[in-house]
């Protein structure tokens, strides 16, 4: 396998996990009901919105890996 197929099997990895995490689709819901809200009552401009979504994006990633640290750390102690 060359680098580019290791990185693209990863990246596939890292992303059906991310959307299989019910915590994950969770938060989505509720940030698609929220923005679905402020641009009703109070439109906001595209960017602002896209940056929530990734900062939320970046939040549940860290979430996961400490969520998987804890987890690996746990299996250690017993």
């Amino acid at each position: 396998m060359n680098k580019h197929t290791t990185i693209a099997k990863k990246a596939g990895k890292g992303l059906a996990a991310y959307l299989t995490d019910w915590k994950n689709l969770l938060a989505h819901a509720l940030l698609g009901c929220l923005l679905l809200l402020i641009a009703i009552i109070a439109p906001v401009p595209i960017w602002a919105k896209l940056l929530l979504i990734i900062c939320l994006v970046t939040l549940n990633i860290i979430r996961m890996k400490w969520s998987k640290s804890r987890k690996m750390q746990n299996k250690v102690e017993r």
